[in-house]
C-alpha cells in the first residue's frame, strides 16, 4: 500500500477555503490558520481544529472517515454591530464552504453543523462558532 495523504489534503482544502475567504474579506476576516494557533492576536480569526477519523477494514479497502472542525472566534463585546457582524461572516463562511464540497480529490462532504459556543483565550472565554464537517470519506486500497 502506498502512502497516504489524506489527513493533510484535507486540511490544505479546508485552509485554502478559509485563506481565500480571509485574503478577500480582511475587514470580516483577519486571519486563517492551518492549525490550531497559540494565540490569537488579530481577531476575528478561523483556524483547523480536531480532525477526528474512523478507519474500518475490508477486503482489500481501508476506509477513512474523518469528521474535522473549524473555529473562528472573535472578541469578546456586548456592542449589536459586533455581533450582527460577526453572524454576517458565520453565513458568508457557510456560502464558503457551500461553494467547495471537495477538500480533497476523491472526497464530498455533504453535511455540516455549525454550532456557537466559547473558545478560551488566556483567562477569557470568547464568543466563537465551530463548523464540523461529518463523514468526509475517502477509499484506499489494501495490500
Amino acid at each position: 500500500m502506498s502512502a497516504t495523504t489524506f489527513r493533510n489534503d484535507i486540511a490544505a482544502g479546508i485552509y485554502a477555503v478559509l485563506n481565500t475567504y480571509a485574503t478577500a474579506n480582511p475587514d470580516r476576516l483577519q486571519r486563517a490558520y492551518r492549525a490550531r494557533p497559540t494565540g490569537l492576536p488579530d481577531l476575528p480569526a478561523a483556524f483547523i481544529d480536531s480532525r477526528p477519523e474512523r478507519v474500518t477494514h475490508g477486503e482489500s479497502i481501508r476506509t477513512r472517515t474523518m469528521a474535522p472542525t473549524v473555529v473562528v472566534v472573535r472578541n469578546a463585546s456586548d456592542n449589536l454591530e459586533d455581533a450582527e457582524a460577526f453572524d454576517i461572516l458565520v453565513d458568508a463562511l457557510v456560502d464558503a464552504f457551500t461553494a467547495s464540497p471537495q477538500f480533497a480529490t476523491g472526497t464530498i462532504w455533504d453535511e455540516m453543523t455549525v454550532a456557537d459556543e466559547e473558545y478560551p483565550v488566556g483567562d477569557y472565554l470568547l464568543p466563537a462558532v465551530r463548523f464540523t464537517f461529518g463523514d468526509i470519506t475517502i477509499m484506499e486500497g489494501r495490500v
